[in-house]
Formats: structure tokens, C-alpha cells, sequence
């Protein structure tokens, strides 16, 4: 088997280009939420034509398949074991459910209520008879350090976003060592909202799995191969957002040194 029709596998096991459809949503709409320099109207309509070739979800698709793959090349067992569980009934229904729920909570009203659940949750007296939905929930995130990898990846990219607006001149008076420290001091901010979104993300996901369907996932994700694959997707994601991240900095620096708008 060739390595394009590896990745193409890889793909279509794991609805790929659904996911990056909305991962490049998502990323414009962080964007268009960031008040790091004040930007005109003109400047505003500009950075966001960019943003659109930037978060090509074609390209970025692409670019993460080549990560996901060399990054998987000497586990070639971990990655057939995860296309086996992708392309099982249960593995393509939570994969189904994962990307609805994303597309869902782009909708500001989505996530509010999201939010609220897991306040609810996270207040629900502990002992309930059966299992405790929100327990299981963090069980999923904990098999494979999701919180962990998120944060990385959230410090990663902020260091590569002010790192673009540095090589454009736009951070003045800052060096690359400020801009780090800068970086370091959001980790308790990152990790908090990390950890706020990705429970009341998975609790709304999970929510048409019954138990025994949860627990089984949770297994899986567990298992040695569910873990070097999940470390594996995080390596690719990496690669990818972060270059992105320094994209998008790099617009915004250009935009911010602009006399002619």
C-alpha cells in the first residue's frame, strides 16, 4: 500500500475532512475573538480574506496527514489498530458525534448552555447511584492526558502567533524571551479553559452513549495502542496549528505596521 492511500484510509476512518470543516471554523472564529491590536474596519474585512486562505481546511487537512503519518511510520500495528476501532460501529458513531458536537459549539449560544451543564454536573452530589457521567467523562480525558496535550499545544501556538507579529516588527519592545515569558504566564488561563472545555465538550458529545458504550471507548483509548495513536494525532496537530498560529500572526503584524489603511 502506498503512503497516499495510508493516509487516504486514515481519512476516511477517522472523517477527517468533516473534522478539519470545522477546525478551520473554529479557527476563524477564535480570531475574530482576539483583541490583541486594535484593527480598522478596512483592516478587519483584509485579515479576515486572509484568515480564509490560511484556514484552508483542504490544506490543512493535507499538511496533517503528512505529520500524522510520519509521525505513526514506526508503529504501523498502532495504526492499524486504530483504523480497525475507527471503522466499527461504535468507533464511527462517537466519531459522528464528536464533529456534530463542534459544529454545535460554535454557536455562542451552544456553548453557554454546554457550560452551564457541566456547572450542574460538577455540583451534582457525589454517590448518585450508577454511573457518574461527568467521572467517566474525565476518565476519557485522563487515559490520554488530553488536558495535558491541550495545554501544550494552546502554549505552543500563542507562542508561535506572537512570534509571527515579531518577525513583522509588531510587538514593540519585545524580544522572543518576553514574548515566552508572556506565554508562560497564560498556562494557569489556558489550562483552566482547556479543562472547562473539553469536559463540557465531551459531556455534550457522549451524551447519546450509554455507559457500556462510553466504558468501552474509555477502554479503548487506554489500550497501549489507543495511546501512542492519540500521542501520534497531538505530534500532527501540533505541526500544523502551530504553523498556522505564526501565520496568522504574521497578517495581523503586517496589518498593525500598515500606514496605507
Amino acid at each position: 500500500m502506498t503512503r497516499a492511500s495510508q493516509a487516504e484510509d486514515l481519512s476516511d476512518a477517522f472523517l477527517l475532512p468533516e473534522l478539519f470543516e470545522v477546525m478551520a471554523l473554529e479557527g476563524k472564529a477564535a480570531i475574530g475573538q482576539d483583541n490583541a491590536a486594535p484593527l480598522s474596519e478596512r483592516e478587519m474585512e483584509i485579515l479576515r480574506s486572509e484568515l480564509v486562505e490560511i484556514y484552508d481546511p483542504a490544506r490543512m487537512l493535507a499538511d496533517f496527514l503528512v505529520a500524522l503519518e510520519n509521525a505513526l511510520e514506526p508503529h504501523p500495528q498502532t495504526r492499524a489498530d486504530a483504523i480497525r476501532f475507527a471503522t466499527t460501529d461504535l468507533g464511527q458513531r462517537v466519531l459522528r458525534l464528536e464533529i456534530s458536537a463542534r459544529e454545535a459549539l460554535l454557536q455562542d449560544e451552544v456553548d453557554e448552555l454546554a457550560r452551564l451543564a457541566l456547572l450542574e454536573a460538577r455540583r451534582a452530589p457525589q454517590g448518585a447511584k450508577g454511573p457518574d457521567r461527568l467521572g467517566m467523562v474525565q476518565d476519557r480525558i485522563d487515559v490520554n492526558d488530553l488536558i495535558e496535550f491541550n495545554v501544550t499545544l494552546g502554549m505552543n501556538t500563542s507562542f508561535a502567533y506572537y512570534r509571527g507579529m515579531l518577525s513583522e516588527s509588531a510587538t514593540v519592545g519585545l524580544n522572543a524571551e518576553d514574548l515566552l515569558s508572556l506565554v508562560q504566564a497564560q498556562e494557569p488561563e489556558i489550562r483552566r479553559d482547556v479543562a472547562d472545555w473539553i469536559e463540557s465538550y465531551f459531556l455534550m458529545a457522549y451524551q447519546p452513549l450509554s455507559d457500556a458504550e462510553l466504558q468501552d471507548y474509555i477502554d479503548y483509548s487506554a489500550s497501549p495502542h489507543g495511546v501512542a495513536f492519540n500521542r501520534a494525532m497531538f505530534q500532527a496537530f501540533d505541526d500544523v496549528f502551530v504553523d498556522l498560529s505564526q501565520r496568522v500572526g504574521r497578517a495581523l503584524g503586517k496589518l498593525v505596521n500598515s500606514d496605507s489603511l
